[in-house]
């Protein structure tokens, strides 16, 4: 069939219209993130279709249609419209009812999971209750009785604390420009009080270093390892969450002592459980549409107060260039709002212990470290006079706000400044899977969808060069799609994974960022094919001793620098859950891909664009005011080791769940304890109270709504 010029020209601009809209939408958050990959899709195959005319009239024939352009036409209105009742308040309030709800049923079986423990410890049965007609999600509200009873409280409780969370923060940026001036503050605060580096966890990622932070517990007892964890009797993996944690936190044993608690954006605290005091969560909650506060109506009153609150500055805007100056501007509005909401909390609250954490610190360096770092592989000299002084900049800004914080100390409070791991540069991705593949200790199924998947995937068609394309489009905020796990559906149907392994044939698989390896092991996993004992251990050490042989084709040089058994890092109870083989790359500057279970066809790669700074083991602390010793560096302090410093500066004790130590050093003279620092307080679970349980006929009505919407099998 011809098509005239003029016809096809019309086609072609109009599906190009609706690709640049449909970016558009997508760059300025019109369209919800669920939806935003598919609606990108299809508008390039629109476009497509417009394009080449022999797809126009194959597909015309198909429909017998005898004008094929009308038909190009058609569609794209189709797919505008459908756009337009995607954003419709219907679909997108039926999506926020559903997350809301499924964090109901997670708050309700963690509440289950507390009535045992007491009924456990008590050897009483739990005391009748009055089922909750909330179905809302915002339980936290309604349920008070979570804790356990608080003592009372006398008038006036000596030993407040005030700690600052600057994510990702490092001595290797701060040090020197403290000694420049640059930052005064945090130059007073290394002068007049106690400072050192902050070993973090392996691996030093946030989810399992902030949830050590608020346990005083290693992964092997709280059983958070990464962001993500495999599911029970599957391969599949899913975010994890606070309620995922098997420790008590500092917010729960302060609240259950009677004191007050004030908690802003601390990771690991979503979805928020019930405090004395107050809490605003911060990562994973996915979005302001959520339950993310206790009690509920909190973030409506600190938007009325403040002017509003920003969940996450999102650094996928600064990923595509085009979108630095968008995402510093969002940046700095955001810390701002923060900072506004903590004073107001604060000034809210009577509060013993207050908590805020600033992200950026983090954010900024993932995104802008390339512009800062002349060394860097991504390095433009060109953009270094425009952005190379943009982390410094943030950091200056964060220290005069940090001097607001200082000057409303009294002389009853110390100020805590911490981050959860370091910084430093980024260079490539070692992509586990396939080296697991190329060694024989992952095979793929036979079939032909996993052949299809397999060949595209050898020739290039990954996550990874899609991401890449996505970047010069502008769309970076859309990697976290991946990230989080939203979209993972797509992906899978388009691209290689783990449904397409023959886990009968599997040694090893790869879950999890920076360097972690799981055995298939044999009554473990679903498909396990790895006896324990004798078998376990020779196919661990020989994945090990293949690992430290692994070497980077450009440079030659080995990318391992340590590997470990499980049991070599971490000690607990919920060991069972660990990694079986954790590694540490070369410097940090190689990192382990842990997005996605194949997210590019090569083993080690050089990344084009995106991040190009990321986590480093040594974070920062310093602590100042009457308790702290002026002038001390501390040399051998963990994250571990500041909860029970905490409870030790706030004369609390400190239960036998706890691994890390107090930091005795950073003591001054005058500082009078509470307490001895002992680890043999044995922690108390919360006793059963009126309207705490959960009846089986209430847990049926929330468990059947989720599964009538198809949310849980």
């Amino acid at each position: 069939m011809h098509i005239p010029l003029e016809q096809r020209i019309t086609a072609v601009v109009f599906s190009l219209t609706l690709l640049l809209a449909t970016v558009q939408l997508i760059r300025k958050r019109r369209l919800r993130e669920e939806y935003a990959l598919v609606w990108l899709a299809a508008s390039l195959a629109i476009l497509l279709f417009s394009l080449f005319g022999g797809l126009v009239n194959l597909l015309a024939a198909s429909f017998a249609v005898s004008y094929a352009p009308t038909l190009v036409l058609v569609v794209g209105l189709l797919f505008a419209l459908s756009v337009l009742l995607s954003q419709s308040v219907t679909i997108s309030g039926q999506a926020d009812r559903l997350r809301d709800l499924a964090q109901a049923v997670a708050l309700l079986e963690w509440r289950l999971r507390q009535v045992e423990q007491a009924r456990q410890a008590t050897q009483e049965p739990p005391l009748p209750v009055t089922p909750s007609e909330s179905g809302n999600g915002h339980l936290a509200e309604s349920q008070p009785h979570l804790l356990a009873t608080p003592t009372a409280r006398p008038a006036h409780r000596p030993g407040k604390v005030v700690v600052v969370g600057l994510d990702g923060a490092t001595f290797d940026l701060i040090t020197p420009w403290a000694a420049e001036g640059r930052l005064p503050t945090l130059a007073r605060l290394m002068r007049q009080g106690a400072h050192g580096p902050l070993r973090s966890t392996i691996p030093p990622m946030t989810a399992p270093a902030w949830t050590s932070f608020a346990t005083g517990a290693n992964p092997g007892r709280h059983r958070l390892y990464d962001w993500i964890a495999r599911e029970p009797d599957s391969y599949r993996f899913s975010p994890v969450t606070a309620l995922d944690g098997t420790a008590p936190t500092l917010y729960t044993l302060l609240s259950q002592a009677g004191r007050r608690v004030c908690s802003l954006n601390v990771p690991m605290t979503y979805p928020p459980t019930p405090v004395n005091g107050v809490m605003v969560s911060g990562m994973p909650a996915p979005s302001l549409n959520s339950a993310i506060t206790y009690p509920a109506g909190l973030l409506d009153e600190i938007r009325q107060v403040v002017g509003d609150y920003i969940l996450y500055p999102d650094p996928g805007q600064a990923y595509s260039d085009a979108g630095i100056d968008a995402f510093l501007e969002r940046l700095y509005h955001c810390t701002d709002l923060r900072l506004r909401a903590f004073d107001y909390l604060r000034q809210r609250e009577s509060w013993d212990f207050a908590m805020i954490v600033l992200n950026g610190t983090d954010t900024i360096c993932h995104a802008l470290w390339k512009f800062m770092d002349s060394s860097h592989p991504l390095h433009d000299p060109g953009r270094r006079a425009r952005y190379g002084s943009a982390i410094a900049d943030y950091y200056q800004y964060i220290d005069g706000r940090l001097a607001e914080v200082v000057a409303g100390l009294d002389g009853d409070t110390t100020l805590i400044v911490m981050s959860d791991h370091g910084f430093g540069p980024f260079h490539k991705f070692i992509h586990v899977n396939n080296w697991l593949i190329q060694q024989g200790f992952m095979r793929l199924r036979p079939g032909p969808s996993s052949y299809i998947k397999g060949a595209a995937f050898h020739r290039g068609f990954t996550p990874m060069n899609v991401y890449n394309l996505l970047m010069r489009l502008g769309l970076g905020a859309l990697k976290r799609e991946v990230v989080r796990g939203q979209g993972q559906g797509l992906l899978k149907a388009l691209f290689l994974s783990f449904a397409d392994v023959d886990w009968s044939r599997t040694t090893a698989y790869s879950l999890g960022n920076v360097g972690q390896i799981y055995l298939n092991v044999a009554g473990r996993e679903p498909h396990g094919c790895v006896q324990p004992g004798a078998e376990y251990g020779e196919r661990r050490e020989e994945i090990i001793a293949r690992l430290l042989a692994l070497r980077d084709p450009e440079t030659g040089e080995t990318v391992i620098e340590a590997a470990y058994h499980r049991e070599e890092v971490y000690c607990g109870d919920q060991v069972g859950h660990a990694p079986d083989i954790l590694f540490l790359p070369r410097r940090l500057e190689y990192f382990g891909f842990g997005e996605y279970e194949f997210g590019s066809h090569r083993i080690i790669e050089a990344m084009k664009r995106g991040i190009s700074g990321t986590h480093r083991m040594n974070g920062i602390f310093l602590a100042y005011g009457p308790a702290a010793r002026p002038g001390v560096e501390v040399s051998s302090a963990q994250i571990v080791d500041l909860a029970p410093t905490i409870l030790h500066l706030m004369g609390e004790p400190i239960p036998a769940t706890m691994d890390g130590r107090v930091l005795e050093e950073i003591m001054s003279d005058a500082f009078q304890p509470g307490q001895p620092p002992d680890h043999h307080q044995p922690w108390q679970a919360p006793t059963a109270q009126d309207g705490q349980g959960l009846t089986d006929e209430e847990k049926e009505l929330l468990t059947g709504r989720l599964r009538d919407l198809g949310y849980v099998g």
